[in-house]
């Protein structure tokens, strides 16, 4: 089982990492660098925290490579001091940083959502039992958010996409020095690079057994068909 995560700006980010790895969004694609994903400890919460603003300086990196391309260099380079701004701010977010797997300070949660299998099929039912998981993992009730997210039958996860604060800082700082300069190219390939820079990593809430889904896909194969009933 693999990854995934939230709107717009993350499908910008995130969309082509998670093709093909088995897990969707419930609200929308993503793509960065991809992690394996973990097993939730029934034991330890899971910190759902995010810093907007470090969703925000990602944004504006966007933004500015957008200008860019526009050869709009003096809204890239007012793009490019807003996403310093931003950085400098998230770097006091404590809360979002260090949510990752193994504990890293610098890798900041900038994003999460909750993630299903790729043979998900909605229901009432189930949508009320994701709001109710969502919610207890928002309040930090790991094991409660397990047990709604269980009565949905579904394989579910958790994604987080991840910013490594001090190298993203690094690419931005450069892209300024180089569009000071005029080296507007260059600015755009370490902007790129703050991008690529992202990671994404999502920690398996609930699996479904895998024998059960054989024995129900067997059993559904070996079903004869019906024949058809024909109007006279």
């Amino acid at each position: 089982m693999n990854t995934i995560l939230r709107n717009t700006v993350i499908g910008l980010f995130a969309a082509t990492a998670l093709a093909g790895v088995g897990l969707a969004p419930l609200r929308a694609m993503a793509g960065a660098t991809v992690s394996a994903a973990a097993r939730a400890d029934k034991q330890q919460p899971i910190n759902v925290q995010v810093s907007s603003d470090g969703f925000e300086a990602m944004r504006n990196v966007r933004a500015a490579r957008v200008a860019l391309f526009n050869g709009d260099t003096e809204h890239a380079k007012a793009y490019v001091r807003q996403a310093q701004q931003a950085l400098t701010k998230a770097a006091t977010d404590e809360k979002a940083a260090g949510t990752n797997r193994s504990g890293d300070p610098n890798l900041i949660s900038i994003d999460g959502q909750l993630v299903v299998g790729e043979g998900y099929i909605g229901s009432p039912d189930k949508a009320a039992h994701l709001n109710r998981g969502e919610r207890h993992l928002k309040d930090g009730n790991t094991q409660e958010a397990i047990e709604q997210l269980k009565l949905t039958e579904e394989d579910i996860g958790y994604t987080r996409l991840l910013m490594p604060l001090k190298e993203t800082r690094s690419h931005v700082e450069d892209a300024d020095r180089m569009m000071q300069k005029g080296d507007y190219f260059d600015a755009n390939l370490a902007l790129k690079s703050a991008e690529e820079g992202l990671a994404v990593e999502t920690v398996m809430l609930v699996e479904v057994p895998k024998q059960a889904n054989a024995a129900t896909a067997a059993s559904t194969a070996t079903t004869p068909a019906k024949s058809p009933t024909k109007v006279n």
